[in-house]
């Protein structure tokens, strides 16, 4: 009897063993969703933006000279800007800058009549700017920029003009402090702004280059 019990019991124990229920567990995916939710935030929270623009300028040289005298003339120039940021930013850009100034001789008896002629300066500057935008928390719709940059300028060419200023008369590289105001409407971008050089534009005399600038661009 013993025997034939101890039978029936183990038997009895294989069968529950058999007829439980098999759980598996579903994979952990809280942190692959948590991963893919922070990316998305991450791209949400990130202000790049990228600007082309076009503007005139208004050029004028500080000269001391005993034969030169400086007018204001206009020109243009054309460029773009990478943006990051939010209330402070920066953008870095390249700009081709054709900057127009006016000189006259200065009469000296016996002369009677002075020559005046324009001439342009071809250059290529690298805008590195740092700004405040009071309106980053409407920065898609409307934004207000103040801003500050350094532009290492290389000048590459002179227009033709009646001076007989060629290349060789001017110094390759300048340098210019840079401030502006910037407002934003939707994806147009409106600047206005000084340029001021640390360094001569002629070889020979005293001629250090100042910009009125206005831009229009577009960011995307």
């Amino acid at each position: 009897m013993l025997f034939f019990a101890i039978i029936f019991f183990l038997f009895s124990n294989v069968g529950i063993a058999q007829t439980e229920p098999v759980t598996t567990s579903s994979p952990d995916t809280t942190v692959t969703k948590k991963d893919k939710d922070e990316g998305k935030k991450d791209k949400k929270k990130r202000k790049d933006e990228f600007i082309v623009y076009i503007g005139a300028n208004f050029n004028k040289l500080s000269v001391s000279s005993d034969v030169y005298e400086a007018t204001m003339k206009a020109g243009y120039h054309i460029g773009f800007d990478y943006k990051r940021g939010k209330f402070f930013y920066w953008q870095v850009g390249l700009r081709y800058n054709n900057p127009v100034y006016g000189l006259k001789t200065i009469v000296v008896p016996p002369d009677t009549v002075a020559v005046e002629s324009n001439f342009s300066i071809r250059d290529f500057d690298i805008p590195i700017t740092g700004g405040i935008n009071f309106l980053s928390a409407t920065n898609r719709v409307l934004a207000l920029r103040i801003f500050l940059s350094v532009v290492p300028s290389f000048n590459v060419g002179v227009g033709d003009n009646d001076l007989g200023i060629t290349k060789d008369n001017i110094n390759s590289f300048t340098m210019y402090g840079q401030a502006g105001l910037g407002v934003n409407v939707a994806f147009v971008v409106i600047e206005a702004g000084y340029n001021f050089g640390f360094s001569d534009i002629l070889q020979d005399h005293k001629s250090v280059p100042g910009q009125i600038f206005v831009n229009l661009g577009f960011r995307f």
